[in-house]
């Protein structure tokens, strides 16, 4: 007689093309993918100028939102800080901060931008390894929270509070060893004995400093959530060393470093590629919000965690809509085409496979007969590439392309080399808003003066 096994039911799995990653030869992503939420592109480009960015205000509120929920656990309170170096458009910063958002910041620049959108002192979380003792006195006075990155700056927090009379809200930068590249730049090292030694200066400082908070990021783009169980273990123990002092500390700050659904180029992922499909920041929660709310007395009973999320809320809400200007068939590569818009205006192509879209009614009908095309900037630079291989219908001059998920550091990071950098539109309630004018050349040499010995006669500079 035949043994029967017992019964086991089928199990469905998707497979996406994303799961393809480091196998795969080009982007095989939905050709209109890239129109959700901004309209019509090219009719866009024809009133605002080409390259546009182009900000969709509803994709942005709903990732802060997701994000916000996905990191949201009892017993712990959770403060989105957004991270302003990312992107620190005005609006962009006005509309998180309606949703809720405090503001992180690592420079006077940007804290004096958050105080005037109207940003509280006491919402503002000062980072970074460098603050001027003017930033340090207006943060200590309109209480932000000011985490410290090494003892000289420690030293002069203590002096620049004593002068003033005002406690400083202080947190305490740490920084661990965690793989071959760890950020251990920035902060102070708990394998050492450095955070120990802070806490203890801290300590000695008395009523100087109201000490709150300990503070890591470890890194950008991260696609391993157990870097963050292991933040959350140091932070616990080194709260537990600074109650062991009288210390009080109530917040834990985790940083950034949260993925996008951007995708890294194969040559920076993990082997056989991380992905960034459905609930991707769940394990990253867990790996923060498991550990502290088995851990409240470290900080407290009702723990404040903080997160600094930059890329994960910006990054899929921005397009760069630009436009074909060129054709060409490159001996031994094949089909290319150059567009308006160069790697100037997208510095993050060197790290990340952007999505490129044809934009165009009449392209995307096309799309039967497309096939892998290398997409060139016009820059004068070898180096001006876009995309090595996107799969696009054929292309004719004039037609818009859509690049996706420009939101992080392409702003911040843009410069005008060779171009000056284009407008930005906010796609919202509203219809299309500008919130950013296309330079002028007036722009970019506004702040230029010829002596009189070197003026060409006629000059008008």
């Amino acid at each position: 007689m035949v043994k029967r096994l017992p019964y086991v039911a089928p199990k469905l799995e998707l497979i996406t093309p994303r799961s393809m990653q480091k196998h795969r030869m080009v982007d095989i992503t939905s050709a209109d993918s890239a129109l959700d939420d901004i309209g019509d592109a090219r009719a866009l480009l024809d009133e605002f100028g080409s390259p546009l960015y182009i900000l969709s205000e509803k994709m942005l509120r709903a990732q802060y939102r997701a994000f916000r929920d996905t990191f949201t656990a009892p017993g712990i309170n959770t403060v989105v800080a957004y991270s302003y170096k990312t992107n620190y458009l005005p609006a962009v910063c006005s509309i998180l901060h309606q949703e809720g958002a405090w503001a992180e910041v690592v420079s006077g620049m940007e804290y004096d931008l958050a105080r005037s959108l109207g940003v509280p002192g006491s919402k503002i979380i000062f980072n970074g390894p460098y603050k001027r003792p003017d930033e340090l006195a207006r943060a200590i006075k309109e209480e932000a929270l000011i985490n410290v990155d090494n003892f000289d700056e420690l030293d002069l927090l203590i002096s620049v509070a004593g002068n003033l009379g005002i406690a400083a809200r202080t947190g305490l930068r740490i920084n661990f060893q965690y793989g071959r590249q760890s950020w251990t730049k920035f902060g102070m090292n708990a394998d050492n004995g450095e955070a120990v030694e802070a806490l203890h200066r801290i300590k000695k400082a008395g009523r100087k400093l109201r000490f709150e908070a300990l503070h890591n990021h470890s890194g950008t783009f991260q696609v391993n959530p157990d870097i963050y169980a292991r933040a959350a273990q140091v932070l616990i123990a080194i709260a537990k060393s600074a109650r062991g002092l009288g210390l009080s500390p109530t917040i834990a700050d985790f940083g950034g470093g949260y993925p996008s659904n951007n995708r890294l180029k194969p040559a920076f992922d993990v082997p056989g590629g991380s992905g960034s499909s459905g609930q991707f920041l769940a394990p990253f929660a867990e790996a923060i919000a498991g550990p502290l709310s088995k851990a409240r007395k470290a900080f407290g009973e009702r723990p404040t965690m903080v997160l600094e999320p930059g890329r994960a809320l910006v990054d899929t809400a921005f397009r760069l809509a630009c436009t074909v200007v060129a054709r060409k068939n490159i001996a031994g590569q094949g089909e290319a085409v150059i567009v308006d818009a160069g790697v100037n205006l997208v510095p993050t192509a060197y790290w990340y496979d952007h999505g490129v879209n044809a934009a165009s009614n009449k392209d995307i009908h096309a799309a039967l007969g497309a096939k892998p095309v290398a997409v060139f900037g016009p820059l004068c630079m070898q180096v001006d590439i876009l995309r090595e291989r996107a799969v696009l219908p054929a292309m004719s001059l004039g037609s818009p392309l859509v690049i996706s998920n420009v939101g992080a550091y392409c702003i911040t990071q843009s410069m005008q080399f060779i171009q000056p950098r284009p407008a930005v539109v906010l796609v919202g309630p509203n219809g299309v808003e500008e919130i950013r004018r296309r330079e002028t050349r007036s722009d970019i040499f506004g702040m230029d003066r010829i002596p009189a010995r070197l003026r060409a006669k006629g000059a008008k500079f």
